[in-house]
């Protein structure tokens, strides 16, 4: 069988894979950091607004209905608002049911993650 014979599968070491393997892991563990870094900062950019209670404001009319998903107030959702404030179009990630065009909003939101809750539907 060719498990008994030592030629077939002894080699002759010279280190070049160990090398380009550790090469390729750092490599990859770099790629995975830096990743993960640019996913995480803006939660990072966010802490002291969240510890200070500094949140954005916006009110206005939503520009696109967002029925997707269940009609539940758990569900995750975009909504596009056109906020009469800041007279822009801002785009923030609320937990809420339906929400519908042209409903008035007043919006709490982080400004960097542009996550938020709804103060007040009208």
């Amino acid at each position: 069988s060719i498990f008994l014979i030592k030629e077939a599968i002894k080699k002759k070491y010279t280190g070049k894979n160990d090398i380009i393997f550790l090469r390729l892991d750092n490599t990859i563990l770099v790629i995975v950091a830096i990743l993960l870094i640019l996913y995480l900062k803006d939660f990072v950019l966010d802490m002291p607004y969240i510890i200070n209670k500094q949140y954005s404001y916006a009110e206005g009319y939503v520009t696109e209905q967002s029925h997707g998903g269940a009609d539940i107030s758990s569900e995750r959702r975009s909504i596009f608002l056109y906020d009469k404030v800041k007279d822009d179009e801002i785009e923030i990630t609320v937990f809420s049911r339906y929400v519908d065009k042209n409903t008035y909003l007043k919006v709490q939101y982080l400004p960097h993650t542009k996550y938020g809750a709804i103060v007040e539907n009208k």
